[in-house]
Parts: C-alpha cells; structure tokens; sequence
C-alpha cells in the first residue's frame, strides 16, 4: 500500500514551492502595472501596439482594446488590429508583455 501511495503524484504532502514562486509570491504587487494604468488611451494602444509588432505579429492599427482583468494573476487585455486580427496581450513581472491569440495576417 505504501509503495502504491508513493507512485501516484497525488499522495501525501504537496511538493515544496521553489525559491522563484515563493519569491513572486511574496514580492507583492508589481509596480509595472500601476505605470500601466496610469498611461493615457493613446499611451496604452502604442504600448500593446509595439509589444504586438515586437512578438513579430502584423498589426498596423490598434482599433480596440478591452481590459480582460486578471487571468492567472496577471492583468490581460484582448487587443483588435485594423486588419482584424485579435490578440491577448498579457503583462508579466517586471513590465515584460506576452503576446498571443489567433492573428489574421502573420509576417
């Protein structure tokens, strides 16, 4: 029985978190995002417009934006291009954005 208990993954106490979770865990809130916030309209489209063109993905013109609140603890935005495309635009620590979605046109 105990041999059995020690092969499944979900027996007995939960694994340790690693230094890095317990470390972005406890370091609070990121600062990135209120410098986010703070941003104009204008300021914020040409920020998720560079970080959009910068992960290699066509977008001329950034014709809405909608703040998709927090998935995974992180704050996401789903991001309309002129040309339809349409991405999630997610912040990570330290002001680092990834970007996904389904593009219409890639490069």
């Amino acid at each position: 029985m105990v041999l059995a208990c020690a092969m499944l993954t979900g027996c007995g106490n939960p694994p340790p978190r690693s230094d890095a979770t317990t470390k972005a865990a406890d370091a609070g809130p990121d600062p990135m995002e209120a410098k986010i916030a703070a941003l104009s309209p204008t300021l914020q489209r040409t920020t998720f417009f560079r970080a959009i063109n910068d992960a290699n993905y066509d977008c001329q013109n950034i014709v809405n934006v909608v703040p998709r609140g927090r998935i995974d603890g992180k704050l996401n935005w789903a991001v309309e291009c002129n040309r339809g495309a349409q991405y999630i635009v997610e912040l990570q620590r330290g002001g680092i954005f990834h970007v996904s979605g389904v593009p219409k046109n890639y490069r």
